[in-house]
């Protein structure tokens, strides 16, 4: 275990062991431990366990001051003890870094009733390449900034790569809708134009069918001598012709043609 940081709560003198006085590197935080030890609890009847609060104040060796807060401390009926973490601000510059233990008691608003210091005790903080040039509050702004950066650039091109895909994907869609569109309206032509041509299928079918009863079948004032069909053909080459006065033959022979009217039945 560590050789401790050694207080007399009385005289406030502070003793560091040789081996403690090295603290680190410039830029480290919250990694080297104090063990410190106050000799003696009570100072002329205040007990020092009693409703105070602990830091340890330091001034760094760039001459800022600072503190660190101490979480808690263990007593006994003659000493109190607590570990001191280093944090960012004692360890911001090379050279020597000076500290000094101080309890405070509070009233429920905030003022100070009573407050009790040690004397000055040093340490060494060593050089180096990373060393943090001031107190920044436990973070590297220009890390940090860089990083947001380079985040919000990656963003940036990955929203622009999505919007250029939607674009790609609304303007198919929009041409294959237009298409669909066409061929739907080129089908609705072509049923139109069938539907048109069966219509008129049909009116040419009932139109001569009508003509064929009306001028064939039954003429409404028929005319003497009108071919209404013909009514029959044998293998002679005789053709029987029906007309409005009755049937007539006829007859194909040695290039003469024979008529013969016979009567309607």
């Amino acid at each position: 275990m560590a050789e401790p940081i050694v207080i007399n709560a009385e005289t406030r003198e502070i003793t560091v062991p040789e081996a403690e006085r090295a603290f680190g590197v410039a830029g480290e935080r919250k990694v080297e431990v104090k063990h410190i030890r106050i000799e003696g609890r009570t100072v002329d009847g205040t007990d020092l366990t009693q409703g105070f609060s602990w830091k340890v104040s330091c001034e760094n060796a760039g001459k800022e001051l600072c503190a660190d807060l101490i979480d808690g401390i263990v007593a006994d009926a003659g000493n109190i003890e607590f570990d001191w973490i280093v944090g960012a601000a004692p360890m911001a510059y090379k050279g020597t870094m000076h500290f000094a233990v101080c309890a405070v008691r509070v009233d429920a608003a905030g003022n100070i009733l009573q407050e009790w210091h040690s004397k000055l005790g040093a340490g060494d903080v060593a050089n180096g390449i990373e060393a943090t040039v001031q107190n920044i509050g436990g973070q590297d702004l220009l890390a940090h900034i860089q990083s947001i950066t380079a985040a919000a650039q990656q963003n940036a091109a990955a929203a622009q790569r999505d919007a250029a895909a939607a674009a790609k994907s609304a303007e198919d869609a929009a041409n294959s809708a237009g298409a669909a569109a066409k061929s739907a309206k080129d089908a609705d032509n072509t049923a139109k134009g069938i539907k048109d041509s069966m219509e008129r299928i049909a009116e040419n079918t009932k139109a001569v069918s009508q003509l064929k009863k009306d001028k064939l079948d039954n003429p409404a004032n028929p005319v003497v001598g009108q071919i209404l069909r013909v009514k029959s053909i044998d293998e002679t080459g005789k053709i029987v012709l029906e007309t409005a006065a009755g049937d007539v033959e006829v007859q194909f022979s040695n290039g003469t043609v024979q008529f013969n009217i016979a009567k309607s039945k």
